[in-house]
């Protein structure tokens, strides 16, 4: 038989019973309902059966007075019986379910292990009544807060967020929906972080609202977690818009040039001003290339000093001297430098050179015509202090704050670049164990720029060799040219042939090692990410495992450290990032000849494998 079929079996078994000793005790004599013994035996089947026993007791009391006996009751009577009982039934019973007996002590249990959860939760939970009224805050609440009322959360809002979260928590009280607003609150210590209110109502059986249940989430760090990266994000927008604004400028002297050169009727000044375009241009692209390496490779923790023994005082004449006739062509006055005594540094002199000619050419820039640049050098308490100062623009206070981030750049910068030089100043300065700073009074006021350097001790230099053996001019050299775009391969080919060299050009691998079994190479200038077949990598190998190899010339637009290690496993014995001037591959192949592989080897040829 089915549960609940039993049930109700149980439940009229139980009314007849109760029903038969009320009318039987009482309503059968008299002649009457039985008052008095009906409702207690109502109540009693109601509050240990449940709702539908009573409703069936009352009916078998009624039933059972009317067939055994003539009521001296009207209608009336009966019906208030009824309803008395009825009433009583219902009470009895929603008494039962809430406080049914066993169950105190399981519900004081649950609420206990309840709040000892919510007091232990890194977060602030908050009980409320329908009508918004604080009910409970778990232990963190008053942790935090420094509170030890029953203060609701008006008492710790920031002013400026009261109105938003007042309206958000009475939108959610009057539509019975879940609370979600951010508001700041006031931590302990005063200080104000903003938190995630989130709240939900509990909902009874009867639709109405019982209470809600809420907690708070410090998002504080989130909040500026994002704001860096939606900073940083605009930062790369216009950094990108920025870099092809600048790519732009000298593609479009280059083109304007090539078009120029290409003319039969441009005579021989227009084609020298073209050529000069082409250089002077060629020469800004790669400026903004090497900009962008550097910067990658400081942020990388990739940059290697080769330090030695400086001179300050010499360089910053040395960065005088290449500056002056720039800043005539800007019509500023580049003033010599100062010098206060003799200072050494231990450090890089390419790098160091590469921060004061950055820190001197945007001085110069920053100047109108007329304006002066003061260059200056001091030594004190063993630290050397290099200043560059000039009359021009000079700088807002919110600017400096921030001006030695990357891609960070003047509003009134003449020329604006990529906004990256003084980001790379500031890391290169800092690799050498100094400090850079800038100091203006504001716009139009000129600035100050300082870099303070540890001095060396001793200005003892440690020994050294006299530099490369220089290769008379009169000993040329074989190239041979590994590229797969054969008209920049074509174009070097040329320019080595003018310097009196014989070069040799191969557009893929196989190419190469024939041309090198054939007629073998002094050096071999050669790319690293050949189209097809195999790649520069796997050429370097195979000449390296002939009996006499060639001097090995990486040449690729990779340029990492990472790049660098792996042209040197593979047999490179120099790397050269594209596009290399003329002269730096004039040096790397006497550097070739300096090894003397040519005149070294076997009067046999070599074995290559094809």
């Amino acid at each position: 038989m089915p549960a609940h079929i039993a049930v109700m079996i149980g439940d009229i078994v139980v009314a007849l019973l109760l029903g038969a000793v009320s009318a039987m005790a009482y309503g059968v004599p008299s002649g009457q309902l039985p008052m008095t013994f009906g409702y207690a035996a109502a109540l009693l089947a109601a509050a240990l059966f449940g709702r539908r026993c009573g409703y069936l007791t009352i009916v078998a009391i009624v039933t059972m007075v009317l067939l055994r006996a003539r009521p001296q009751l009207g209608p009336l009577d009966m019906a208030a019986f009824v309803a008395v009982a009825a009433i009583l039934v219902w009470l009895a019973s929603e008494v039962r379910a809430q406080r049914r007996p066993g169950d105190v002590l399981q519900r004081f249990q649950a609420d206990r292990d309840q709040r000892a959860l919510l007091d232990h939760l890194p977060k602030m939970v908050w009980i409320a009544e329908p009508d918004g009224t604080m009910r409970y805050h778990n232990r963190y609440w008053y942790e935090y807060t420094g509170l030890n009322g029953d203060e609701g959360w008006e008492a710790i809002v920031h002013a400026d967020d009261m109105q938003a979260g007042a309206e958000a928590w009475r939108g959610a009280m009057t539509t019975a929906q879940p609370l979600n607003v951010e508001m700041r609150f006031r931590r302990a210590d005063g200080t104000y972080r903003w938190h995630l209110v989130k709240g939900v109502p509990i909902i009874g059986a009867d639709g109405k609202v019982h209470c809600w249940y809420g907690a708070s989430t410090d998002i504080e760090d989130q909040k500026r977690a994002l704001e860096t990266l939606a900073l940083a994000n605009q930062r790369i927008s216009r950094f990108l818009a920025v870099l092809s604004h600048e790519l732009r400028n000298p593609l479009a002297g280059v083109t304007t040039a090539s078009e120029l050169l290409h003319r039969d009727d441009a005579d021989v000044p227009q084609r020298q001003q073209a050529l000069a375009t082409l250089q002077r241009q060629s020469q800004h692209l790669r400026r903004m290339v090497d900009d962008l390496l550097d910067m990658s490779r400081v942020t990388q923790g990739k940059v290697e000093l080769r330090r030695t023994l400086v001179e300050i005082g010499e360089l910053l004449d040395e960065v005088h001297r290449d500056n002056v006739q720039i800043a005539r062509q800007y019509g500023v006055i580049l003033v010599p430098p100062e010098h206060e005594g003799t200072c050494h540094v231990r450090g890089d002199h390419v790098r160091l050179r590469q921060v004061l000619d950055n820190l001197v050419s945007n001085a110069i820039k920053a100047c109108a015509r007329g304006q002066r640049v003061f260059l200056s050098v001091s030594e004190r308490d063993g630290e050397s202090t290099i200043t560059v100062r000039d009359e021009g623009q000079g700088l807002d206070e919110d600017f400096v704050a921030r001006m030695f981030e990357p891609f960070v750049q003047s509003p009134a910068w003449q020329s604006r670049g990529l906004g990256l030089g003084l980001s790379i100043v500031k890391h290169i300065t800092e690799l050498h164990g100094g400090q850079v700073s800038v100091r203006s009074e504001g716009p139009g006021r000129g600035s100050t720029f300082s870099l303070t350097l540890p001095c060396e001790a001793s200005a003892e230099c440690d020994s050294c060799d006299d530099g490369p053996v220089q290769i008379a001019s009169a000993i040329k050299a074989h190239v041979l040219i590994v590229e797969d775009e054969f008209q920049n391969a074509e174009a070097l080919q040329t320019l080595l042939e003018l310097e009196g060299h014989r070069a040799s050009v191969a557009t893929d691998a196989d190419a190469a090692l024939r041309i090198a079994r054939e007629d073998p190479a002094d050096v071999v200038l050669c790319d690293l990410e050949l189209k097809e077949g195999l790649s520069g990598y796997d050429v370097a190998r195979m000449l390296q495992s002939s009996d006499n190899p060639p001097y090995l010339v990486a040449y690729s637009g990779y340029g990492q450290q990472s790049d660098r290690d792996r042209t040197r496993l593979a047999g490179f014995q120099q790397h050269l990032v594209k596009p290399a001037t003329i002269a730096e591959i004039l040096a790397a192949i006497d550097e070739g000849l300096l090894h003397g592989q040519r005149t070294s080897r076997a009067p046999t040829r070599p074995t290559i494998a094809s």
